[in-house]
């Protein structure tokens, strides 16, 4: 069914690292893979008091590779690693990928 509180989306693509599907959460990405395909995410609007918790990246989201004017929002992913090694990554979430 719909989501309570936000929207589902579908399509996103990790770039610079991998999801983990079972933990649920960002990882080194593979060799020599440049995207990994996102499942499903339920997207909800959250203040800024409940964002700033541990043992999350807030990984920006892209409508293209092309980036800057391209942003809509920050996902918050789960992370074990610390949030700055995906910052120094560059790693973020692409929506349309060529």
């Amino acid at each position: 069914g719909p989501s309570r509180d936000g929207a589902y989306i579908i399509g996103l693509s990790l770039q610079g690292a991998s999801w983990d599907v079972n933990g649920a959460q960002i990882e080194k990405s593979k060799p020599k893979e440049m995207f990994c395909p996102m499942p499903v995410i339920n997207v909800k609007a959250v203040t800024k008091e409940k964002a700033n918790v541990g043992g999350i990246y807030h990984c920006p989201t892209y409508m293209t590779e092309q980036r800057g004017p391209t942003w809509y929002f920050n996902a918050q992913l789960k992370t074990t690693s610390p949030p700055a090694r995906w910052t120094l990554a560059g790693v973020a979430l692409i929506g349309d990928v060529a």
